[in-house]
Formats: structure tokens, sequence, C-alpha cells
């Protein structure tokens, strides 16, 4: 038989297990109702983000233009231009290096393409997207209208650099001068060409300064340029030793051509001195012209003091003008040792 405690004992046991089996079931159809309305809020979220994704914000000719197609084309815009970038980069430097060509003209070429890429690229991408592209005409005329409200700059330098590209009055690796900046040309984009100067500083230009502008292209055509040596001596030199000491400099530079030989010109009288030019041809150091000049002035100074041939600094005769009687008085003073005579007081009243 059962003791009253241990039927006390089963019956609590019972009631405990029952209380825990019933708070479980109802747990789980709490989880049940509780997962029934998430997905029923999710698939209300998913159609309401979905209809602010697919619903018409802006309509261009036939076209519909929504939040998703507009993040469409804009993703394939960014792959179109990094694939633009990236056959530049390939045809540059894989096939075009391997050419006899000219190293502007296989930028000119690698740069064109990847216009060409571009182009078509985003014409592809919005016929793709499902736009009509006979809208374009209207973004055309919109783009007119910026061009002439305030992109005419940026137009112009764009334009430039395509003129610069075809018509190649300069190349990547030439030197040139605009304005007051003179270095090499290191890069030529659509926008603007870098120039490196010779101390080490890039300076970014304007396409359109090298079409509206004079520019100096000391590397354009020829590579042989000729510099210009102007030189003052005194009155009394040997015009002719001079002028052979001038072209002994100019044949003892390793930097100077033979050919076209140097040359000496006289220039002038000068106020101070006789006014020579040496002139020399070189197709080196035209990237530090600079070089040369110093060069051919520390030679010629040397030259020029082993020979005794003065270089003359400006000089000026002053003249005075004085009364007759008081410059005798002012000689016969100084003959004398006497002091100057000097003027009587005059009484004031």
């Amino acid at each position: 038989m059962v003791s009253g405690l241990q039927w006390v004992y089963r019956l609590a046991s019972f009631v405990l297990w029952s209380s825990f089996a019933l708070g479980c079931l109802t747990w789980i159809a709490q989880t049940q109702l509780f997962a029934r309305r998430l997905v029923d809020w999710g698939s209300q979220l998913s159609r309401e983000f979905r209809d602010i994704l697919f619903e018409p914000l802006a309509r261009v000719g036939k076209s519909e233009i929504s939040v998703f197609k507009f993040f469409e084309v804009l993703i394939f815009i960014i792959v179109i231009v990094f694939l633009g970038r990236a056959s530049r980069r390939v045809l540059l430097n894989r096939i075009l290096r391997q050419t006899p060509l000219d190293l502007g003209i296989q930028h000119a070429i690698a740069t064109f393409t990847q216009y060409i890429v571009i182009t078509f690229g985003f014409l592809i991408g919005l016929q793709t997207a499902g736009i009509d592209l006979s809208a374009l005409t209207i973004l055309a005329g919109a783009v007119g209208v910026g061009v002439g409200l305030g992109l005419q700059n940026i137009a112009n330098n764009f334009i430039s650099g395509i003129i610069i590209l075809f018509e190649r009055p300069i190349k990547i690796g030439d030197r040139i001068e605009v304005g007051a900046v003179n270095g090499d040309v290191v890069h030529i984009a659509a926008r603007s060409t870098t120039v490196r100067t010779n101390d080490n500083i890039a300076i970014i230009i304007p396409n359109s300064s090298f079409i509206s502008s004079n520019v100096i292209n000391w590397s354009h055509g020829d590579s042989k340029v000729r510099f210009r040596v102007p030189v003052g001596v005194a009155y009394s030199s040997d015009v002719r030793l001079v002028e052979r000491l001038l072209l002994e400099v100019a044949k003892e530079n390793e930097n100077v051509l033979e050919n076209p030989p140097a040359g000496v010109r006289f220039l002038e009288f000068g106020d101070s001195a006789l006014e020579f030019e040496l002139r020399v041809w070189s197709s080196r150091l035209l990237h530090r012209k600079g070089l040369l000049i110093s060069q051919l002035n520390f030679a010629i100074y040397e030259k020029f003091k082993q020979h005794q041939i003065e270089i003359p600094f400006p000089q000026h005769d002053l003249h005075f003008k004085a009364d007759p009687e008081v410059l005798r008085q002012v000689i016969h003073s100084a003959n004398s040792g006497q002091a100057s005579p000097e003027r009587e007081p005059v009484a004031r009243e």
C-alpha cells in the first residue's frame, strides 16, 4: 500500500509537470503567433520596400525612371568607367609598349580607346536598362543649356584635350613653356595636362591654355636648339681674340654640337662694353638649358681671365657745371693750400 505522504508527493509531481507542459504548449503557441505576425510584417515591409524601389519617380520619353533603375544605371556606369580605364592601361602597357610608335601617339590611342569604351558602354547600359535613347535629345538640350550657363570652361578644356590628342602640338615627354611655366609634359588628360618642372613640382594646366595661348615646345620636330650667350668686353679688348676664345669655349663643351657650327656675333658698341653674342647648337640638356648656359659662362670667364680680357661693369662719367669765377678761386685755393674763400655773412635787420 502507498502511504498518504507518497500520494501527496505524486500529486504534487503531477501538478508540477502538468503546469510545465501547459507552459511549454502556451509558449509554443505564442511563438507561432509571433512568427506568423513577423512573417506578415516582413511581407508587408517587403511589399512596401518593393513599391518604393520600383515606383516610377520620373518619366523620360517613354521610359519610367525608378529608384531601382537609377541605381542599376549608376552601378553600370561605374563598371563601364572602370573597364574604360582598365582597357587604357592594358592597351598602353601590354600592347602599344611593344610597338615602335611614338610615346605621345601611344597615349593618344589609349586615351581615345578609353573614351570610346565609356561612350558605347554608357549607351548600351541605358538601352539595357530600358531607357528610351530618343529621350537623350532632351538630355542633350539640358547639357547645352548647362554649357551655355556655366560649363563652357569644362567643355572648352575637354574639346581642347581632344584637339591636343589628334593634332599633337604637344605630347608626353615634350619640354614646353606656357606663360611662366617651364617643364616636361608627363600626362595629358581630358580636361588638363600635367607638367613637371625641374624642381619636381607638378603643375596642372587647363587644356584650353594650349589652344588659346602661345606655347613654346622645345622638343617639337627637330631636337636641335640654338642657345645664345651674351658677352660684354672692354673697349680696349682685341675683338678677334674675343671671337677666337668664344669659339674655343663652344668647341670644348661636350654638350655643344659641331654641326651646325657655333658662331660669334659682334652686336653693338654698348654704353660700357663691346657687346658680343655666342650662338651654339645643342640637342642635349633641353630640359636643363640653364645648366648649359652656366657651363659656357664659367668657361668664358676662365678664358678671358687667362688672356687678361676685361669684362667691364656699367660706368658713368659725371660732369659738373660751375661759375668760372668760383672755379678759379677753388683751383687757386687748392694750389696754394688755403681754404676756399667763405662768403661774408649778410647782416639782417
